[in-house]
């Protein structure tokens, strides 16, 4: 598949805008994140889905940096590891906002004894180890030589797991209904066909019917989740700042 990769990103400029505007939405719902952690002290994504994208990012920008170096620095793996790099880095920020004002939040119980930073370091730590050792393996188990079946996972995720979270919740605290609707076309945007989405424009490895099928169950789970933050009652105000939507 890397030459295939190669060939499709050498001369396609209609996968170029797909390919930006796919990770663009990426780095929206990030943002996302950082505005509601800050001014909430509670993020949109439950502390697994964080763990989880370090380890895949960690390990995507360094599969891309090799595959770079073993292409003569061609410059959509190079800009991809950069880019991971710095997902990596909001990922670390997210990290620590959950040890400074979570902590508590997602480890806590009513009547446990505080959860200490000592604890709550050692936990994200274990977490991590975990993590990258799934998705390593599941790079082997997939062959996934170019990280592009990861890529089309990891949005499955980001579809599903805030949806868990905003359940528990039940409101709308550290959820916003951008980020929702956000996430729906981020998923809506994964499966889309070749002409119209990155990954079955760039390779045919993924144009097949379980592909599209599962595009669209992820999809309608996505919707729900819009829904279902529709369904809470709006924020109030903040010390006197309109809340996120």
């Amino acid at each position: 598949m890397t030459e295939e990769i190669i060939r499709s990103y050498s001369n396609n400029s209609t996968l170029l805008w797909l390919s930006a505007f796919t990770f663009l939405i990426g780095y929206v719902e990030y943002i996302y994140s950082f505005r509601l952690v800050l001014r909430e002290h509670s993020a949109p994504f439950p502390l697994w889905m964080h763990t989880f994208y370090f380890a895949h990012d960690l390990t995507g920008a360094i599969v891309f940096f090799q595959l770079a170096r073993s292409h003569h620095y061609f410059w959509f793996f190079t800009m991809s590891s950069v880019a991971l790099l710095i997902w990596n880095g909001f990922e670390i920020f997210n990290l620590f906002m959950a040890v400074k004002v979570e902590r508590q939040a997602i480890w806590g119980r009513t009547g446990d004894e505080p959860v200490t930073v000592r604890d709550a370091i050692g936990r994200i730590a274990g977490q991590i180890v975990l993590m990258a050792v799934l998705v390593n393996l599941g790079r082997v188990f997939m062959n996934d030589e170019v990280m592009f079946k990861w890529f089309a996972l990891t949005n499955v995720v980001m579809a599903i797991g805030p949806g868990i979270l905003w359940s528990e919740r039940r409101s709308r605290k550290g959820s916003s209904v951008g980020l929702a609707i956000v996430i729906l076309v981020g998923t809506i945007n994964t499966f889309l066909p070749p002409g119209y989405g990155m990954w079955t424009t760039a390779t045919p490895y993924f144009d097949q019917p379980w592909f599209y099928l599962a595009g669209g169950v992820v999809s309608i789970i996505a919707l729900r989740n819009l829904l279902l933050l529709l369904s809470f009652p709006a924020k109030s105000k903040i010390d006197d700042r309109n809340p996120i939507w």
